[in-house]
């Protein structure tokens, strides 16, 4: 008798499972759409934080005075 119980537990258990992730993928697919038909296609304008991805760029030269020279004196 317990595993007839252990049975019917289990299958109401995925049954019930399904039929909640059927729901939300009706739900979310009826979200998607109404969205869909709201959002407007712009025109892509430059941005100044685009990312470089590829090419090469001209190497950054840095200079700097050297620092001046320590006289040691042995004693």
């Amino acid at each position: 008798m317990r595993g007839l119980t252990l049975l019917i537990a289990t299958i109401l258990t995925f049954g019930y499972g399904f039929a909640a992730q059927a729901a939300m993928t009706i739900e979310r697919a009826q979200t998607y759409a109404s969205v869909a038909r709201t959002v407007e296609t712009v025109n892509p304008v430059p941005d100044a934080n685009r990312v470089w991805y590829g090419g090469t760029l001209d190497p950054i030269i840095v200079e700097a005075p050297a620092p001046p020279a320590l006289k040691c004196s042995v004693a």
